[in-house]
């Protein structure tokens, strides 16, 4: 299985290398990075926020997020625009499976030329497990190392979210290190205290990959 899966990001890798990142500009604003299965549109449009606040508000969304329960005690989208603001401090692509808008992924922390911390958002539970994850994550990396040509890209999650990392790993991602203690999730029915794990990817490992 494993096999399976890396094979199967080489093969993503393979399609958008050579297209250059199949950046577009519609009519001179919109970035768009387009693959087989979904499309990721630059920034945050104001018509999507009333559906980041419902599923931010579904506790089996944000289950293993670090602000769980600032997310599910959301009152409103002014609210979340504060969250959002805090949360992402750097390029936010929407993502979108054919003209269906179904999360985010986001590069933040930026140091110049150096590295930033990769997220991605599958808000919408219709699409988990749908291999829509894999294609957002090698665009959004592509563009990490080869727009904004950073040297490492780091992520984190609960150590208790072993599909995440399992993916994450398949994806060419390596376990950095263990912070322990580090954030409160809902698992198994309850709120509980979590570790958290950092990954991360250099240039040079996402070439290989």
């Amino acid at each position: 299985m494993r096999n399976f899966f890396n094979q199967l990001f080489r093969n993503i890798r393979k399609i958008f290398s050579g297209y250059n990142l199949l950046w577009h500009f519609l009519a001179g604003t919109d970035r768009i990075m387009r693959g087989n299965k979904i499309w990721l549109k630059e920034g945050l449009s104001e018509k999507n926020f009333p559906l980041i606040l419902k599923w931010f508000r579904e506790s089996e969304v944000v289950q293993y997020f670090s602000f769980a329960k600032r997310a599910l005690a959301l009152k409103n989208i002014d609210e979340l625009k504060i969250l959002l603001k805090e949360i992402e401090t750097g390029p936010v692509f929407e993502i979108y499976c054919k003209d269906t808008f179904i999360g985010y992924t986001s590069l933040s922390s930026i140091r110049e030329k150096s590295e930033c911390e990769f997220t991605i958002f599958i808000l919408d539970k219709n699409y988990w497990g749908k291999g829509v994850s894999g294609e957002a994550t090698v665009l959004t990396l592509s563009y990490a190392f080869d727009e904004l040509e950073m040297s490492k890209v780091t992520l984190d999650t609960s150590e208790f979210h072993q599909r995440a990392i399992k993916f994450y790993e398949k994806a060419g991602f390596r376990r950095a290190r263990l912070i322990s203690k580090d954030r409160t999730i809902f698992h198994d029915g309850k709120w509980i205290l979590s570790g958290t794990v950092v990954m991360e990817m250099t240039r040079e490992e996402f070439k290989r990959v």
